[in-house]
């Protein structure tokens, strides 16, 4: 079986190719986003002749494109012939950021998200999530990449790092680590782990719920782990990097936009470095839940002396926004 040039490190590649070569290679692979050994110039044709023979540089098939405004979902067809769904979305400084998937449908199941309603289907390969970022790079430049898509980030951890840390690189996109953010809905083991990761990436918490009450409600999953845990690990976390993470909090009416959730909210966010993103609800077909009042919420946080901000909804008439993304 060919093995894909596209998910090695430079130092994997240094082990096949020898010399300066390597760092050609993998230039042309990640900055340059070569898609076939045949375009890899940098090599004779008897070199690249001879590579071919064990190796393949892999790319995905985009089966459709959705617009709104300056949103774009592609829906991938995997090698398998599984569906990965990506967004693209533009701001008015024309700053593209690219929320990527790490896995097929999503093993937490969250009952407002439409990715958990398709249950897992297995991790994403570093090659495949280079290859969402690709596919758009070749016409724009990526500004930022959050892992914000389908699945859960730190369950596929070493995949993550592995394509954020080609990503990071100055012979590939060479996006800055501070400009790749990872959100997790509180994995323990990922949040240690990233802390000993030395690139600066960012972390995203979804907290989805103040309480543990509502929050096993809304996670039953056996990753939601309490509250106290979560915290813990998080001030473990900044304690190592000094680096302030961001809480995302999806604003479910009669849910979780209570005099006493905004409360916890804010008693939370105080015991951390953090700045809390409040997010609007994008409705799911079949499920019960609606909008909270966003602007009330934000409102009360900041006297309350919270860091936060309102997400602006991006692509819901395409199912493109938060908790929308399935297949």
């Amino acid at each position: 079986m060919l093995e894909d040039l596209k998910g090695l490190s430079l130092a994997e590649l240094q082990e096949i190719i020898k010399g300066f070569k390597a760092r050609e290679v993998f230039r042309f692979i990640h900055q340059h986003v070569k898609e076939d050994i045949s375009e890899l110039t940098c090599l004779a044709l008897a070199e690249r002749e001879q590579l071919a023979e064990k190796y393949f540089i892999s790319k995905l098939d985009p089966q459709k494109t959705s617009t709104e405004n300056e949103t774009n979902k592609v829906a991938f067809k995997l090698e398998d012939g599984k569906l990965v769904e990506t967004v693209s979305l533009k701001d008015k400084e024309n700053r593209v950021t690219l929320c990527v998937s790490s896995q097929v449908g999503c093993p937490i199941g969250c009952s407002f998200c439409a990715t958990g309603k398709m249950g897992f289907k297995r991790n994403l390969t570093v090659a495949e999530i280079l290859s969402q970022v690709y596919h758009f790079a070749k016409s724009e430049k990526v500004s930022n990449i959050v892992f914000m898509g389908m699945g859960e980030p730190f369950l596929n951890f070493n995949n993550v790092i592995a394509s954020a840390r080609i990503l990071n690189h100055p012979l590939g996109q060479n996006l800055a680590a501070r400009k790749i953010t990872i959100s997790t809905i509180g994995i323990l083991s990922g949040i240690k782990k990233l802390a000993e990761v030395p690139e600066q990436f960012r972390l995203a918490w979804s907290m989805v719920a103040p309480n543990d009450g509502a929050r096993g409600e809304l996670i039953p999953s056996k990753y939601n782990e309490p509250l106290s845990r979560i915290i813990a690990a998080l001030k473990d976390y900044q304690k190592t990097t000094k680096r302030r993470i961001t809480i995302e909090y999806v604003v479910l009416g009669g849910v979780n936009d209570s005099e006493k959730d905004i409360s916890e909210l804010a008693k939370i966010s105080k015991q951390l470095d953090s700045h809390v993103n409040l997010i609007a609800y994008n409705p799911v077909e079949g499920l019960p839940y609606k909008e909270g009042n966003i602007k009330s919420m934000f409102i009360t946080l900041r006297k309350a002396g919270v860091n936060a901000t309102i997400r602006r909804s991006l692509g819901r008439k395409i199912q493109a926004a938060c908790g929308q993304l399935s297949d």
